[in-house]
């Protein structure tokens, strides 16, 4: 056996680049939603993403080759991606250009979600949008941020009629149980303290 001098050997490489994915992914379980093949496309693109744009250009072939994933499964899950806020694609001349979206969960004390934070992946901001992040988080102060976009949770709930409640929200469905109870609770002290101000107004 001869011994090989690596150092010496230029045709010799390694790929450590390396990239992150933040835990929210799962823990919202969006990850379980979207399912294996979304989350696996997900992470290639990342993979390819320019470190200075964020942009992303590899092709359906390539996708589909650096998952394992069929050409045609590989185009739905673009879609599902896309749904989910995780991705944005459009054409650049006669390739696709894909844009990573970075949502983390905001959770009150009790573990709740109360908002979602998200902003454009950009390899050479991501600390930026930490320290951003965090401040938001330690100021509560939401509209001074450079990089990071807040959301709110928001349900839009209707009292219709007697005891029945429409619940305009795609997402209500999804949450928890606990939280779907937790915002049902929050809706009837609403109502309850708008009455109690409309008499209190009404008496003036």
């Amino acid at each position: 056996m001869n011994a090989v001098a690596l150092g010496s050997d230029e045709n010799l490489r390694a790929e450590t680049t390396w990239f992150h994915v933040f835990r929210s992914m799962f823990s919202s379980r969006d990850a379980a939603r979207m399912g294996p093949y979304a989350v696996t496309v997900y992470l290639v693109i990342k993979a390819h993403a320019n470190f200075n744009t964020g942009n992303s250009f590899p092709s359906i072939d390539v996708i589909a080759d650096e998952t394992g994933i069929s050409r045609s499964q590989v185009i739905r899950v673009l879609k599902v991606l896309e749904t989910f806020g995780y991705l944005k694609r459009t054409r650049a001349g006669r390739k696709n250009e894909y844009r990573l979206r970075e949502q983390v969960s905001i959770r009150d004390g009790s573990g709740r979600q109360a908002a979602v934070a998200t902003w454009d992946y950009l390899p050479t901001t991501v600390q930026a949008a930490m320290a951003d992040l965090k401040n938001l988080i330690l100021s509560g102060d939401f509209s001074g941020s450079r990089v990071v976009h807040i959301e709110r949770l928001q349900i839009n709930v209707t009292q219709a009629a007697g005891d029945v409640i429409t619940i305009n929200s795609g997402d209500f469905d999804g949450l928890p149980r606990e939280m779907r109870e937790a915002l049902l609770s929050l809706h009837t002290k609403l109502v309850r303290s708008e009455a109690a101000e409309e008499v209190v107004h009404s008496s003036d």
